[in-house]
């Protein structure tokens, strides 16, 4: 199935052979250009993702199973990646954040799976829009302060996303502690008591 055959009349833009070429010219290349050159690469990357997000989103509604999972999540994670400022951060890293979403997305479309009649179409629209802090891993409800940030990642250098302006450090703390590793006591000797149990612990 093509995109061709997905895409609404109303979407003539949507072009995969010329997405492809766009994303693969990013996620393709060791080192990017710099200066007007990356500006444009970003400008014209962004304009795709733009473009397919409704186009998935519509899809979206019609998939079953994991895909339909699948097909929420990088929609969120393309929906968070246009809504930064590409400026506030890293720039080549937001090309190819950019780059990534589009081919994924671009996937999904002409690989949606078996498809069904449109259902929940109001919820996927709710979640894609969601913003996740990422300190506490919380949603940033309306009218609660956030801002963008870059946190730390072995995997690509740098995540863009959003964290609480209020301190948030408190629920983080307590949610690695509920998934902290419990610790195993230490094995007893073969035949004996623990001290504590030996003086009769009080």
């Amino acid at each position: 199935m093509t995109v061709e055959a997905l895409a609404p009349s109303h979407s003539p833009q949507l072009d995969a052979q010329t997405i492809r070429a766009a994303y693969t010219g990013v996620l393709g290349t060791p080192d990017l250009p710099s200066g007007q050159q990356l500006d444009e690469m970003c400008e014209q990357i962004t304009g795709h993702v733009g473009l397919l997000v409704p186009e998935v989103a519509a899809i979206t509604a019609r998939m079953r199973s994991s895909m339909r999972v699948v097909a929420v999540h990088c929609l969120v994670r393309a929906h968070q990646a246009l809504a930064v400022d590409p400026s506030a951060g890293k720039r080549e890293c937001y090309v190819y954040e950019v780059a990534t979403c589009a081919r994924a997305l671009l996937t999904l479309l002409e690989h949606p799976g078996p498809l069904g009649e449109p259902t929940g179409a109001d919820e996927i629209e709710q979640v894609v829009r969601r913003k996740i802090c990422g300190g506490c891993s919380g949603s940033i409800e309306d009218g609660e302060g956030f801002e963008e940030a870059v946190f730390a990642s072995e995997a690509s250098g740098g995540t863009r996303g959003y964290r609480h302006t209020d301190s948030c450090a408190a629920v983080a703390n307590e949610r690695r502690g509920l998934l902290a590793i419990v610790k195993v006591p230490a094995e007893q000797p073969a035949g004996g008591a623990s001290d504590d149990a030996a003086m009769g612990h009080r």
